[in-house]
């Protein structure tokens, strides 16, 4: 009579990121949501040069500030801090793409709302975070149409969809990690258990 071979534990680690860890990249990402949407509804459905256009601008400006407070946060704290080790039996490719994914999203996390300001600057537009006066970056010339153009085309066009395939990249993989045997959604969950 022969005994059937037990079936392996799924190879994933015991830990789990920290509660400051957690916290940030949930407000990290709600932000993100808020910045897309408001993005989206101030270039697409709100009328130009309109009161509700100006009016959704402040609140996507005072995100996109927020924002890089955020990210200051959530880098000295991963600095302080080291995530837990990769999970275990991913292939060489996969542990790769995870990384360069998640070097990308923290480059766009700082470039994009960087950009931003730095177009805000150019345009002589009065900033606020949350109605708290933010100085203009310095050394960007205002009123020149040969700065602002190409910032509002690298800010709006071109950097909006390498943070949509970076999330998209970052979202899929979770997600196709969580159901192939190597389930990761529960070490960024405050919700899910070790499976």
């Amino acid at each position: 009579m022969s005994v059937a071979p037990k079936r392996a534990p799924l190879e994933t680690t015991e830990a789990r990121y920290t509660t400051g860890a957690v916290v940030l990249h949930w407000l990290i990402a709600a932000d993100i949501a808020a910045l897309l949407a408001l993005g989206w509804w101030m270039n697409e459905l709100a009328p130009d040069h309109s009161p509700q256009q100006d009016l959704i601008q402040w609140w996507h400006v005072s995100f996109g500030l927020t924002l890089i407070v955020l990210i200051v946060a959530r880098i000295g704290w991963r600095l302080l801090n080291p995530p837990p080790p990769p999970v275990r039996g991913l292939a060489h490719w996969e542990r790769t793409l995870a990384t360069t994914v998640h070097l990308v999203l923290y480059a766009l996390l700082v470039a994009q709302p960087l950009l931003g300001w730095a177009l805000m600057s150019s345009r002589s537009e009065p900033l606020s975070l949350w109605g708290i006066h933010v100085p203009a970056l310095p050394a960007i010339p205002t009123h020149n149409r040969a700065v602002s153009t190409p910032l509002k085309h690298l800010h709006v066009f071109w950097m909006i969809w390498l943070y949509v395939l970076a999330l998209i990249l970052h979202v899929g993989g979770a997600v196709k990690h969580q159901f192939d045997g190597h389930p990761v959604l529960w070490r960024m969950s405050p919700f899910m258990r070790r499976p």
